[in-house]
Parts: C-alpha cells; structure tokens; sequence
C-alpha cells in the first residue's frame, strides 16, 4: 500500500526554487503539510502562497543551510507546528565551475559547506523526531554526478558523492528503526541552478546532455515517498551509462575528453 501523502509532514530546504519548489508544489497537491526552509524569504513566501491555495498548511523557515542552527530550527518547526516530522528532504546546494586545482580555499570551503554539511544537518537532526516516532524518510537530493565525476564540475562532484556516502551509511544505520534513507540522482534539470552557477564561478555552466523538469524530479519524489527506495533515477538509462563508466573508467575518460574538447571548439567558432 503507498503512504499516504495528506497526512505527511514534509520539510524542504532550498524550497524557494528549482526542484526544492516543484516538490512542494506537487506535494501540497496531494495535501502534505509542508515545512519550507530558504534563504530568500520574498521567493520562498510566493511558494508558500501557491502551496497554500492548493490546500497545503505551509510553515516558513528563513534557513541557511551553512548554518546548523537554522536547520535545527527549521526541523524543530515542523514538531512545533504539526507535531511530527514524516520526511525531510535535503534539497538546498549549488554548482560552481572551476578547475580542481584552480579553485580557491573559499570556494572550497563554502562548497562544501552549503552542500555536504547542510545536507548532514539535516540528516542529524531529523533521524532523532523519526526515531522516537518509529516512522520516518530522510531523502538526499545528489545528482548522477555523485557517480562519475567531470572537467570543471570536480568540487560539485565531491559534494554529490559526499551526500550520498553519508546516505548510504545513515540507510543501513537506521534500516531496524523503520526510517527510510534515499538519494535522488537527477540529471540536467531546467532550473536556475546553471544560472546562478554561472554568477558564482564567473564562467558559462550549462548542463549536458538530456534535460529534464523540476516538475518530472518532482513527480518522482512524490512516488518515492509513496513507496521508499534507497535510489532513485529519474532517467532510468543514466545508470546503465554509470555502469558502464564504472566497468571501463579509461575508455570513458576519453570520451569525456573528446566530447569537452569538442564543445570548446564550437565555442571558439561562436
């Protein structure tokens, strides 16, 4: 049987935009009660605004992830509003783009920290509600990218990987305690998040290859949470294509290299 979704209480960090916002638009839609953590509050409230109108009861957590306390206080308030928290999902993190041994300790440093360290927040403070509860879903938002890494995108990689070393460690530890731990590994997706990588590494980012909706991640989320999974692939072939990098990692090398090589010319020629 799936879970039913009205009766959840969901948390999202980065819920102001991107998939952070498709999911809880698709989830107010089936009734959640939502916790939304951002940072920009005036994008945030107009989220919590649609997410209402469908239905949703909204809370808001103006919540900086790099920060522990905000976390806390935005798991802290789904308790203190609904009683309980069912699912929360670390969303909020962002790409930048720069060669491994170009980038500078700040960036390093704040990369991680957004990414690897706000997602381990949220994992530590939620496991300890779901636990006493005896019911409960922590779900990671990483990337494919967690699984095979590529020029430029090395720090942003690393952070993927990170989430979801820390996931499946936390999956097993928490297996007997019923609480659900899963990673969603999207590929491209058409959101602002190349935008705003592009302003913070000072270079063009853009995505490769096939391009999907926040609305389809959004979807899929929705459907794990019916029904737990420890991963989810919202384009099911990328695993096979992980798979055979995995297998061949010296061939793939040199595809990437050619492909990259290739897209600099075309933009030598443009």
């Amino acid at each position: 049987m799936p879970l039913d979704i009205s009766k959840q209480v969901v948390l999202i960090t980065g819920a102001s935009s991107g998939i952070g916002a498709a999911c809880a638009l698709a989830l107010a839609q089936r009734g959640a009660s939502l916790v939304l953590a951002a940072r920009r509050m005036d994008k945030l409230r107009e989220v919590a605004d649609k997410a209402k109108a469908l239905g949703s009861r909204v809370v808001i957590a103006p919540c900086d992830v790099a920060i522990r306390d905000d976390v806390i206080r935005a798991v802290q308030a789904a308790k203190e509003q609904f009683g309980r928290l069912d699912v929360a999902i670390a969303n909020a993190g962002y790409g930048l783009r720069a060669a491994v041994h170009l980038m500078s300790e700040k960036q390093m440093e704040e990369i991680w920290r957004v990414n690897v360290m706000g997602t381990w927040y949220v994992m530590a403070a939620a496991a300890p509600i779901m636990i006493e509860q005896h019911s409960g879903h922590i779900i990671v938002v990483s990337s494919a990218i967690a699984r095979r890494s590529i020029p430029q995108m090395g720090a942003y990689a690393m952070t993927k990987s990170a989430q979801l070393a820390l996931a499946e460690a936390q999956r097993i530890e928490l297996s007997g305690k019923s609480v659900h731990v899963s990673t969603v590994h999207p590929i491209t997706t058409d959101t602002e998040f190349f935008q705003r990588a592009t302003e913070r590494s000072g270079k063009r980012v853009d995505g490769l290859g096939k391009t999907q909706s926040a609305e389809w991640v959004a979807k899929k989320m929705v459907r794990l949470i019916e029904h737990p999974r420890p991963e989810l692939w919202p384009y099911a072939p990328v695993r096979y294509a992980l798979a055979f990098a995995a297998a061949f990692p010296s061939l793939v090398d040199h595809l990437i290299k050619k492909n990259f090589s290739a897209e600099k010319n075309i933009q030598k020629r443009v």
